[in-house]
């Protein structure tokens, strides 16, 4: 009889360029999956966010994936901008108090423009797959808030892991920052996330997918309310405004953001009346609180007198943040320039002041030019989109001194990447048709 063999089992493996993709997908999964932690800056492990460890995993996964070019994709329109901070903060090494003292202010803006940014720039292809985590992400966090405000004070103390504040911080003032550092941060990317469920609702013709869109946006609207932060609506209002004007031969689109603002509006103040009402008067105070409008004038004063004393190298990357430090009047608090811009001049001098500034405007300005090509109506849409998103960031880091915070820079780098991609492809594709067009021109017959 033949003995019966067995044959040892054949081991599957993919050939190298799926195994490159293979690495490239998770890559960007686990990239959103950053994206929808960013705000959650309560959750530290060895002092460092959830949501950094996530994107340093991405890194590790792409740079496996060799089948990139990194050059042609990380130097985009918004890298400039990048590169000319991180030049400014090493010229500053000069003037800082110590190399010893700046060398961990500096990693932490090699690691944001650097690391991240070029992250974002590669991941910004699906840009419809990053704004729904970055929703998502976002969405709990303010319900998070929400239920602290409401129903259980001690949601933040259980879900928080080694906070980088006090878990009761704006608490005694009726503000609630969820597991975002503070209740300005929650309500200014809860405004962004309002931005974001409005363009998705325009572009989605799936009933599910926009009543859930909808409900988001309705716990956003929660969150942004009891943070107490006047910023959300001074940054919201005039990006919606911008968002509605890209529609403006949709005319559908521009009565469904209406409907879809008044029904908010309504569920938002059947829900939670006492928060509408604390959040009206705290609107309606602006201008006549000294301590907390006026200091803010002042601290912007101060910080661009002491500009004016090194104006082109900066006090150093490890004051950047310091600027306009001062004691504000009628308090016991002190307080700082409420302005990001200002904070960059102070801390990284001229260069990466102007920098800061060209991270903002070269994308726009990019944007409106893809804008006046031949593209489908979604593209033109998150196009709009990224615009309005980049008005509201650029409006919420000049009300505010956010210096580090990863919700406002990371989605900026991911609209200039995907806006780039769209420029660069053009710019390409535009000789080659002209080519095509000259061979494929019918010869005229010689004339004698």
């Amino acid at each position: 009889m033949p003995i019966a063999t067995t044959k040892p089992p054949v081991k599957k493996t993919l050939p190298p360029n799926e195994q490159e993709n293979f690495l490239f997908v998770w890559s960007a999964i686990v990239f959103r999956f950053g994206l929808a932690l960013l705000t959650f800056e309560q959750d530290r492990v060895f002092e460092i966010q959830f949501s950094d460890y996530l994107c340093f995993l991405s890194l590790i996964l792409l740079a496996f994936s060799v089948r990139l070019r990194f050059p042609k994709m990380i130097l985009t329109n918004i890298s400039l901008g990048g590169i000319l901070i991180l030049l400014g903060g090493g010229l500053s090494f000069l003037t800082g108090s110590s190399v010893h003292d700046a060398a961990g202010p500096y990693s932490r803006i090699v690691v944001l423009f650097g690391l991240f940014a070029p992250l974002a720039i590669i991941h910004s292809r699906n840009i419809r797959a990053n704004l729904i985590f970055l929703l998502g992400g976002i969405s709990v966090n303010c319900v998070v808030g929400f239920i602290q405000a409401t129903i259980f004070p001690g949601i933040i103390d259980v879900l928080s892991v080694n906070p980088v504040r006090a878990t009761d911080y704006g608490v005694n003032v009726d503000r609630y920052p969820g597991l975002s550092s503070h209740p300005n941060v929650l309500g200014l990317s809860a405004a962004f996330a309002i931005l974001i469920g409005f363009a998705l609702l325009l572009s989605d013709q799936g009933r599910r997918n926009r009543l859930s869109l909808t409900f988001q946006v309705v716990l956003c609207a929660l969150g942004g309310l009891v943070s107490g932060s006047r910023t959300m609506l001074a940054s919201l209002i005039p990006a919606l405004f911008v968002l509605i004007a890209f529609q403006k031969q949709n005319r559908r689109a521009m009565v469904r953001v209406a409907a879809a603002i008044l029904v908010i509006g309504g569920v938002v103040f059947y829900l939670a009346p006492s928060f509408v009402s604390l959040y009206t008067e705290r609107i309606g105070s602006s201008g006549k609180d000294y301590s907390q409008d006026y200091g803010r004038v002042m601290a912007a004063g101060l910080a661009l007198a002491e500009i004016s004393q090194r104006p082109f190298l900066g006090y150093g990357v490890d004051h950047l943040g310091e600027a306009g430090t001062m004691p504000i009047p009628e308090t016991e608090e002190i307080g700082v320039a409420h302005n990001t811009f200002l904070q960059y001049w102070y801390g990284t001098g001229l260069i990466g002041a102007i920098g800061y500034l060209l991270f903002f405007f070269v994308p726009v300005w990019e944007m409106f030019k893809v804008r006046k090509l031949k593209l489908s109506p979604v593209t033109l849409q998150y196009v709009g989109l990224g615009i309005a998103c980049f008005l509201l960031l650029f409006i919420v880091s000049n009300l505010n001194p956010i210096v580090y915070n990863r919700f406002l820079y990371v989605p900026l780098a991911i609209f200039a990447g995907f806006a780039g991609r769209i420029y660069k492809s053009a710019k390409i594709a535009k000789p080659v048709r002209r080519v095509v067009r000259a061979l494929s021109a019918p010869k005229l017959p010689a004339t004698s």
